[in-house]
């Protein structure tokens, strides 16, 4: 559907791109403003469906305060377009009841499904609206009914009482349903931020040691100092790799797309799948010490892809959050058909406040903040494991290390079909 979209945006380059991306994607622009006063100006002759915002604006009223105006006079919904990201700017983006917040530059496809969703938002809470009101018309002739007809009041009770039952639970599913999709539109848009942030750094990293390498080409610099630009690049493009793979594997989760899959593994061959990837690559300046109990037998049943999923996060994890030359020790123990797998190392260690809401999706410890990571990892762990009819455990202590164990259970045969 085209929408009729007002863009306010005090950049004129800036404004001339949003309004070509704006009308690329089909949408009508009734005007560009660069202030407050030319913005609500321009709505009151001639009323947008919804509004782009910049939110650092000249004059007496930034972008957050034009929004707030907007909604209170018009109920025009907003959208917040800023490369303002710092904390106390969002907690004011949220509380002036905004319906999106992207961060510049624009990606088209990111403004078409803000419009989109902010659209079908806006329609749904004034569906809802006008539901309430109607059901408010109804209970007030309903009580001048009651007053005039006492008689047939009593006769009819029954079927009236469930007339209102049935009108209080369409309420009630209205209201359920706006719910639901504010929370899913609110992580929709953690999301996108998440991602968008989390990719900028590491692209910027990768920028970098190319044009260095480029330098260093020209100035016929020691082939050591291109090696160290390359190892750069090589880290950066593994940890893409890893988010761009969490990502995709969360929405596979919550999509019902992942299964679970048993089947024969050789279980020495699984082990050295995970471990010398990670110890040949991200771990290579850290000393690996593992001991695998021997009384494991050579071939189980259970779902390699899941066990490898949990352990490779897990073993990466205790690297990454590790000095060099720290020891990881993996150790892998066989009890009544369940393979424990402990993955400890000597780091930084997890601050008792984090310890409840450790796996919880996007949750980061409060201590790595300037150390790359997207809070997706642990997430997948416990819900691979709780997949698998098993458990994932820990203990930490900041400044001295984490112990995380994989407990599951196997089958020594074949099951029966």
């Amino acid at each position: 559907m085209s929408y009729k979209v007002l863009i306010t945006e005090d950049d004129k380059v800036t404004a001339l791109l949003e309004r070509q991306i704006v009308h690329n994607l089909g949408y009508e622009v009734t005007s560009v403003e660069e202030d407050a006063k030319s913005t609500l100006e321009s709505i009151a002759n001639n009323p947008p469906d919804i509004v782009l915002m910049d939110i650092n604006l000249p004059g007496e009223m930034d972008g957050i305060a034009t929004a707030g105006h907007i909604n209170k006079t018009y109920g025009i919904p907003v959208i917040y377009i800023t490369g303002n990201e710092d904390d106390s700017t969002m907690k004011r983006a949220i509380n002036s009841h905004s319906f999106g917040y992207i961060l510049k530059p624009i990606r088209p496809e990111v403004l078409y499904t803000a419009i989109e969703m902010t659209m079908q938002r806006a329609q749904l809470e004034q569906q809802l609206k006008a539901s309430e009101s109607r059901l408010k018309l109804l209970n007030e002739k309903l009580e001048e009914k009651v007053v005039e007809r006492t008689t047939e009041l009593v006769q009819n009770n029954h079927q009236l009482e469930q007339e209102i039952v049935r009108r209080q639970e369409v309420e009630l599913n209205l209201k359920e349903s706006l719910v639901r999709e504010k929370e899913l539109n609110e992580l929709k848009s953690r999301v996108v931020t998440m991602v968008s942030h989390e990719l900028k750094t590491p692209l910027t990293t990768i920028l970098s040691s190319i044009q260095l390498i480029a330098f260093h080409v020209d100035n016929r610099a020691p082939l050591e100092k291109i090696q160290s630009h390359t190892h750069v690049i090589e880290r950066t493009v593994h940890e893409l790799t890893n988010l761009i793979n969490d990502t995709l594997f969360m929405s596979r989760i919550d999509a019902g797309k992942v299964k679970r899959n048993d089947v024969p593994v050789h279980f020495p061959s699984l082990i050295n799948t995970i471990i010398l990837p990670i110890q040949e690559g991200m771990g290579r300046e850290h000393n690996f010490k593992m001991k695998i109990d021997p009384s494991i037998p050579e071939t189980i049943w259970f779902d390699a892809s899941l066990v490898k999923t949990c352990a490779t996060n897990l073993i990466s994890n205790s690297v990454k959050y590790s000095p060099n030359n720290k020891e990881i020790q993996i150790i892998v123990t066989y009890t009544d058909q369940q393979i424990r797998i402990d993955v400890i190392d000597y780091g930084i260690g997890i601050p008792e406040k984090d310890h409840a809401h450790l796996f919880k999706l996007f949750h980061r410890a409060g201590n790595t903040t300037n150390i790359e990571g997207s809070g997706i990892g642990l997430s997948i762990v416990k819900r691979c494991m709780d997949m698998l009819d098993g458990t994932i455990n820990f203990s930490s202590v900041e400044n001295q290390g984490s112990k995380f164990t994989m407990l599951f259970p196997v089958l020594e045969i074949q099951p029966e079909q």
